[in-house]
Parts: structure tokens; sequence; C-alpha cells
């Protein structure tokens, strides 16, 4: 028998991802232009091109976490599933939102305890938005496919 899946909430959760990669894009915007204003524009594009390098190499770590929440929630999207998969993909969540959660305690702590040099705090920053933007767009990229696949 073929699984049938309700994918409304799955939907629902990729809407409120866009929004919040427009925010974050706003939010990066608004802090390039102030730290342009800040800095010489030398220093910018450096800054510009470390924070490249450092998402180039968080790009396909992100993409794998990302993946597999999508493939998590698909997952749970499934009609009668039994209590105990229900439980194992509750827990694989908390997880997910626990580690989640780390990432950006971590980062907003290494913003605090950094030097007060603007190019590095941008850095920080920088690195921090585009690699949750980057987690919301590879998450919605995969959810996509998979939901495709799955109907």
């Amino acid at each position: 028998m073929a699984q049938t899946f309700d994918f409304t909430r799955l939907r629902k959760l990729t809407v409120i991802h866009g929004f919040v990669q427009v925010f974050l894009l706003i939010l990066l915007a608004g802090m390039s232009f102030v730290l342009l204003g800040k800095v010489p524009s030398q220093v910018f594009m450096n800054s510009i091109i470390r924070v490249v390098v450092i998402q180039l190499i968080l790009f396909y770590p992100v993409y794998k976490f990302a993946l597999g929440d999508a493939q998590r929630e698909v997952s749970s999207a499934a009609m009668g599933l039994t209590a105990d998969e229900q439980q194992a993909l509750r827990r694989k969540r908390v997880f997910s939102d626990i580690l989640k959660g780390a990432l950006i305690i971590f980062f907003f702590t290494f913003t605090l305890r950094a030097p007060s040099a603007p190019q590095i705090q941008f850095m920080i920053l920088a690195v921090f938005l585009l690699s949750y933007l980057t987690y919301f767009q590879c998450f919605n990229y995969a959810a996509k496919k998979l939901m495709k696949a799955k109907s």
C-alpha cells in the first residue's frame, strides 16, 4: 500500500522560511551598508572575500544538515505513523532545534567577545546570517523536491 502524506504543515513552514530569508537579506544589506560607512572600501572588500570563502567551506555541512531536516519533516508528514515513529521523529526534531539554538548562542557570544574592530564583527555576523540563509534555502529546496517526489 502506498503511503499518503499531508504536506500542509510543511508548505506553511516553507512559506515562513521564505519570509525569514527576506528578513535575513535585509539585515545583511543593512549591516553591509553600515560597515561600508565605517571602514575603507578595501577593508570592506577584504571582509567580503573572507566571508565568501568561509561560506564556501560551510556550505556542504549546512546543506547536509538542511537535507536531513527536510527528510525528517517529509517523513513526519506521512499519515498513519505509529507512536514510536512519531516519538523518534520528535526526538530528531528536538535535537536539531537544540543544535540550531546552540549555533545562534555561539555566534552571538563570539560576536560579543570579538575585538571591537568593525570588520571582524561584520565577518562573524555575515557568516552567521549567510549560514542561516543557506540553511533555509537548502531546506526549502530539499523539502519541495522531496514533496514532489512523494506526491
